[in-house]
């Protein structure tokens, strides 16, 4: 029996190499590697963002082709992190398609806030992130919104230098 665990994400950036990490794959009987002929159980799916070449390797064979190595926890976490990241981005991508005008005065606020004093919060970006982060459910996004809308941005702009 071939068992095999694959873990699939958003690709993320290995270092400031072309190359991202779209998988890590665990197989009991083992694959082989695409840069040498060694048969491994634990690879990386790597894609070259520039050329869209994707290759299978281990560890040994990633830092060889990226120049990077990565520990199989450091792995996990770049695929948990771009996960993360891919999903914020489509929670926020459904609330602005739920609501243009919040989602379009929020993006305006926290592009263009300056900050009153050292260490005051920007409030659009805090705004989004909680959005995004799911600390105001989807439930709860009209009113926030509403709220945002007349009371945060009547203070922002009551605060602004």
């Amino acid at each position: 029996m071939n068992a095999t665990t694959v873990t699939t994400a958003s690709a993320a950036l290995i270092g400031t190499s072309a190359w991202k990490l779209t998988g890590i794959r665990s197989t009991s009987e083992g694959q082989r590697c695409d840069h040498c002929p060694r048969t491994l159980k634990n690879l990386y799916d790597l894609t070259n963002t520039e050329t869209g070449q994707t290759m299978t390797v281990g560890r040994g064979c990633c830092k060889k082709v990226t120049g990077w190595s990565l520990t199989t926890a450091e792995a996990r976490r770049l695929l948990n992190h771009a996960r993360q990241q891919e999903r914020q981005a489509r929670v926020w991508a459904e609330f602005t398609a739920a609501h243009p005008e919040i989602a379009a005065a929020v993006e305006a606020d926290a592009a263009s806030w300056r900050p009153a004093w050292t260490g005051q919060a920007n409030l659009a970006a805090h705004f989004r992130w909680q959005i995004s982060r799911g600390a105001i459910s989807r439930v709860g996004w009209r009113d926030q919104g509403a709220r945002y809308m007349s009371e945060v941005r009547q203070q922002q702009a009551a605060l602004a230098p």
